[in-house]
């Protein structure tokens, strides 16, 4: 019975694991680096390298490296990728699908928890949608891009976005805080010498002078962008200053430099097909001819520039559709994400109530296994209960014999310790005997009181010295039991001095150690042990430590 219900246990079990298994597949396994990874890196950056030169092949490369990282589940890689098709997409005009590439993007840096790579992509996305004059979603999309870039301490990230966001605020008419953002965006790049940082924020700041009719301030700015734009080759914002400086001097009314920079501003943007900026500094030309009034030059400009208009708009409006479109299919696709979550959430719910189902069947075949197990292991543990207690109480009298053995030994060591110390008092009184003869014997009364001072000293000593020895008497026999009786028997002229001596040398004692505690000189004490190697007997050659060492 018992072996068919453990059977039954660990089948639920692997049921339950390979059910646990099966929901917990979630996530793909992520490449971090390996060749193929290496190579979707270096497709996509070649592509957003190109994305300003060549457009068309940033897309193409992007498209390229996300199909090969998706093939692979590169998920980092994948999300690259379509930040750099993005780009591409909204350089070529095409809102919609910058913006289809760059919310995927999103969404995939978001899953990878990558904070850097979400708020880069939020900041192209916050350009594309500047660019449809969709202000309130670039607003949102900017501000969240410096939040994360200010999270992870990203300062040039950061001045950029500022710049972002202050060109927006400057365009939708709201100078002070532009002022604010650009000039925090100028401050930082400068703290960091990034050049083009900083040409781009002087020129913004110079035209929001410029709008606020300071045209002091708007001269200094746009003098340090044309600098540094010089210094860094930068062509799109050379055109800017151009522009600017044109502005200015209209408004200084020094028409001919306004008309000179108009016009080289113009020639260049022809050049690089910069169709805003075209459409700007036509619409500043025919304004400057109408001051001057020359009106036939005003009406050409104004011709060309209602042409290009016209032109941008319609240009303008089918991106402001697409973007439109864009919004609506995301709003479509998230409400799908939405049912689909919901209905995902009713599975796991179900899944989870099967898991439980399935935990509570394996709980009781549990319990109930380990019932039946219970009842044999009582009947086992009444049997060796009872060869516990016979065993304990065998241990226990063995205990006991030792015990007795410990004290007989103890007692019959403490016996041989008294009696060594009767034959050291006899030899201290035969000593005195001794003393006292001398004094009888002593013709003045400086000799009997020089006799006298050195019994008192002796017995100072002896006081001392007897109390000392018997406590460490008593502690050497503790770790060495038998060494004084032993010894004593195989050498029975030894005195208890030699016995002391003996204890000391055994310890490994220096000469200077043992005349310590024995309270004479080193000179006498070296004395006493060649007269113990004598009594014990041993050749030159043997060693006095060693032989006590080994003696048994």
């Amino acid at each position: 019975m018992e072996p068919r219900i453990t059977n039954c246990f660990w089948t639920l079990l692997f049921w339950l694991v390979f059910s646990f298994s099966i929901f917990s597949q979630d996530k793909p396994n992520q490449q971090q680096t390996s060749p193929e990874t290496k190579i979707i890196d270096s497709i996509a950056q070649q592509g957003y390298d190109l994305w300003i030169r060549d457009p068309a092949e940033s897309v193409k490369l992007g498209q390229q490296a996300y199909a090969l990282a998706d093939e692979i589940k590169y998920s980092k890689g994948a999300a690259f990728a379509k930040r750099v098709s993005g780009v591409g997409h909204w350089t070529l005009g095409e809102s919609k699908n910058a913006l289809f590439d760059l919310y995927e993007g999103l969404e995939l840096y978001e899953a990878l928890k990558d904070l850097e790579g979400a708020s880069n992509i939020k900041l192209n996305i916050g350009m594309v949608y500047a660019d449809i004059d969709e202000d309130s979603l670039a607003l949102k999309n900017y501000r969240e891009a410096i939040n994360g870039f200010s999270q992870l301490n990203l300062e040039n990230r950061v001045a950029t976005a500022y710049t972002k966001l202050g060109t927006l605020q400057m365009e939708t008419g709201r100078l002070d805080k532009a002022h604010t953002n650009i000039s925090n965006a100028l401050n930082i790049h400068t703290k960091n010498n990034f050049q083009y940082g900083m040409a781009e924020a002087h020129n913004r700041l110079g035209r929001v002078y410029l709008e606020q009719g300071d045209l002091e301030q708007a001269n200094y700015h746009l003098r340090q962008s044309l600098t540094l734009g010089r210094r860094i080759d930068d062509k799109d914002g050379m055109v800017s200053n151009l522009l600017q400086f044109g502005r200015m001097f209209t408004m200084e009314k020094e028409y001919e430099l306004a008309d000179m920079h108009f016009k080289l501003a113009l020639s260049r943007a022809n050049e690089m097909n910069l169709k805003n900026y075209q459409l700007s500094i036509l619409k500043n030309l025919a304004d400057l001819k109408r001051q001057i009034q020359q009106n036939d030059s005003a009406l050409y400009y104004f011709s060309r520039y209602v042409d290009l208009k016209d032109s941008l708009f319609t240009i303008k409006k089918s991106h402001q559709i697409a973007g439109l479109e864009f919004r609506n299919e995301l709003e479509q696709k998230t409400n799908e994400l939405e049912q689909l979550s919901k209905r995902q959430q009713l599975s796991k719910t179900i899944q989870w109530i099967l898991i439980g189902g399935i935990w509570i069947i394996a709980l009781l075949s549990f319990f109930l296994i380990k019932s039946m197990r219970q009842r044999s292991k009582n009947q086992k543990h009444l049997l060796k209960q009872q060869n516990i207690i016979a065993q304990k109480e065998l241990e226990n009298q063995q205990l006991k014999g030792m015990d007795l053995e410990g004290e007989l030994n103890a007692k019959n060591r403490e016996l041989t310790s008294y009696a060594m110390n009767f034959v050291q008092k006899n030899q201290l009184l035969d000593e005195f005997q001794n003393k006292i003869q001398e004094a009888k014997k002593a013709t003045t009364l400086n000799q009997v009181s020089k006799i006298m001072t050195d019994m008192e000293r002796t017995i100072k000593i002896n006081q001392g010295k007897e109390k000392d020895w018997e406590d460490f008497k008593q502690h050497f026999e503790n770790v060495h039991p038998e060494f004084f009786t032993n010894l004593k028997q195989q050498f029975p002229g030894l005195s208890a001095n030699d016995l002391k001596v003996a204890a000391l040398t055994r310890l490994n004692l220096s000469i200077k150690e043992a005349s310590n505690i024995l309270g004479i000189s080193p000179e006498s004490t070296k004395t006493a042990r060649y007269r113990l190697r004598k009594k014990l007997n041993l050749p030159p050659e043997k060693d006095l430590f060693d032989f006590l060492l080994n003696f048994k």
